[in-house]
């Protein structure tokens, strides 16, 4: 799924509740929530927190054992969300993660499809949510300009997020969209 953000804390906690159903009051199953910045993971695992979900931060600016304590809590806990800058993922082999929701647009398709593909590797049905805005376009934007790269490699980061792009907005079936960009058709 893939949203307009318009206002990113309520809607990440409309998204929970609605994975909740009826007589739950907070999902019992592990997730990850993917923010742009160490200060928005802190921020969103807070938030998180005070609503009632069993969430921790991870992100590069934590003290490692910090990290490490929370990655053990995370491979364990049954109903763990992971609040993480994309600092968080590689080497993950949990099956079991039922969600992975974006607070902001990733850096390219190919860094989305890697994020999400950490959601049911277990075989069971799993969601993909993602926010995105004019603030995330014109943030990618000033990323890739500001690169330290020759020109060529800027007007391929460019053209990865117009991708991206292409397919926060495609019409048809998003799977189809991200499948036919890795050169792949589905039936």
């Amino acid at each position: 799924n893939v949203e307009i953000k318009s206002g990113w804390k309520q809607q990440l906690v409309r998204f929970l509740k609605a994975r909740a159903g009826p007589q739950a009051t907070a999902p019992q199953e592990n997730g990850i929530v993917y923010c742009l910045s160490r200060k928005k993971t802190e921020e969103a695992a807070a938030l998180l927190v005070k609503e009632g979900y069993n969430a921790l931060p991870y992100h590069a600016g934590m003290p490692s054992e910090r990290r490490a304590e929370n990655l053990d809590r995370f491979m364990v806990e049954p109903d763990l969300i992971m609040v993480a800058t994309i600092a968080f993922g590689m080497g993950i082999d949990k099956p079991d993660i039922r969600f992975v929701f974006h607070t902001d647009l990733p850096a390219s398709p190919e860094a989305y499809y890697q994020e999400i593909g950490r959601a049911g590797r277990d075989g069971a049905p799993a969601t993909a949510h993602m926010l995105y805005g004019m603030d995330d376009i014109r943030m990618r934007r000033m990323f890739i300009d500001n690169e330290q790269a020759e020109a060529g490699h800027k007007m391929r980061g460019h053209q990865r997020l117009n991708a991206l792009l292409s397919f926060c907005e495609a019409p048809e079936c998003r799977r189809s969209s991200l499948l036919h960009y890795f050169g792949d058709r589905m039936e």
